[in-house]
């Protein structure tokens, strides 16, 4: 099943025509070694241009913009190898797979309920998730958020998240809100408040993130923000793939109760054209809805 977002009712503020602006999908299709999930794929720009990329065959786990982990309580819902400290990354029988329930749309949003099932089909967890689309002000241009609430499932005591760097894999902290960006967006400007580079923003703690790419000989952008009040360190790999995304388990698990559950916010920008500056970047997201109105980027309980 997939929900084809109507770009009227997507981004308030949009003036007709548009093409689809994103198309939220169930996953089901997804093999098992994916951890089948929902995630939003395409993504386009206001002129067309496809800034997500999902299955693709260096990395077919990867599926467009999505919630994923590598290890929650040991089951993979990210996806492909597991990384062990013993042999490194192993194929191994233990994917869960993410269930949409109850979603309900209405104009610019969607919400609803995302069951974590371990590989053995029991309830981990249960997530409140939180899809909003906005027009921008900005020509060429409009504006996305994700909110994320997950909780023990009832009868699982607590969540413990962790991810590859936890375990030993250097740099691999991967796991949260993760954006994969299309294939050949080979040599992209990336920027953050930590300089420019993916090397310099991988790690860090930036509130934001800018990704220019070229898209059919013409640049298109994304800048990425994360909750102003729980920023996590970014993972960004630009080497052999591009993709990016706030990492919740960067260098030590993370843990979710039922009256502590781990919370997961981004917010993007997407622009026909280059965005060169920091300050360029930051003024795209000072216009995004849920950046400038104090207190409104939790839509989620």
């Amino acid at each position: 099943m997939a929900i084809h977002t109507p770009p009227s009712a997507a981004a308030p503020g949009l003036a007709d025509p548009v093409p689809t602006l994103a198309t939220h999908c169930t996953g089901r299709e997804q093999p098992a070694t994916s951890a089948p999930r929902p995630y939003l794929h395409p993504i386009r720009s206001l002129a067309g241009a496809t800034v997500t990329e999902a299955a693709p065959a260096d990395h077919p786990h990867h599926l467009g913009l999505s919630v994923a982990f590598s290890d929650v309580n040991g089951t993979n819902f990210w996806g492909g190898s597991t990384f062990t400290a013993a042999s490194g990354p192993v194929l191994l029988a233990n994917h869960g797979t993410q269930v949409p329930q109850g979603w309900e749309s209405t104009a610019g949003e969607e919400s609803g309920t995302v069951s974590w099932r371990s590989e053995s089909g029991g309830e981990l967890a249960v997530e409140q998730r939180h899809l909003e689309y906005f027009g921008h002000p900005e020509p060429g241009t409009w504006s996305l958020s994700l909110s994320s609430v997950i909780r023990p499932a009832a009868g699982v005591e607590q969540l413990e998240v962790s991810s590859s760097a936890v375990k030993g894999r250097a740099g691999a902290g991967y796991g949260g809100i993760f954006w994969r960006f299309p294939q050949g967006s080979a040599d992209p400007l990336v920027l953050s408040d930590a300089g420019s580079g993916a090397t310099a923003a991988h790690g860090s703690r930036s509130p934001w993130l800018s990704v220019t790419i070229r898209i059919d000989g013409a640049p298109v952008s994304v800048v990425l923000a994360q909750d102003p009040e729980r920023p996590l360190p970014w993972f960004i790999r630009a080497e052999g793939y591009l993709g990016a995304g706030p990492a919740a388990a960067w260098s030590e698990p993370a843990r979710a109760g039922h009256n502590t559950p781990l919370r997961l916010g981004l917010h993007a920008v997407i622009h026909d054209g280059a965005v060169q500056t920091p300050a360029r970047a930051l003024d795209f997201l000072q216009q995004h809805p849920r950046l400038s109105r104090p207190g409104s980027t939790d839509r989620t309980s």
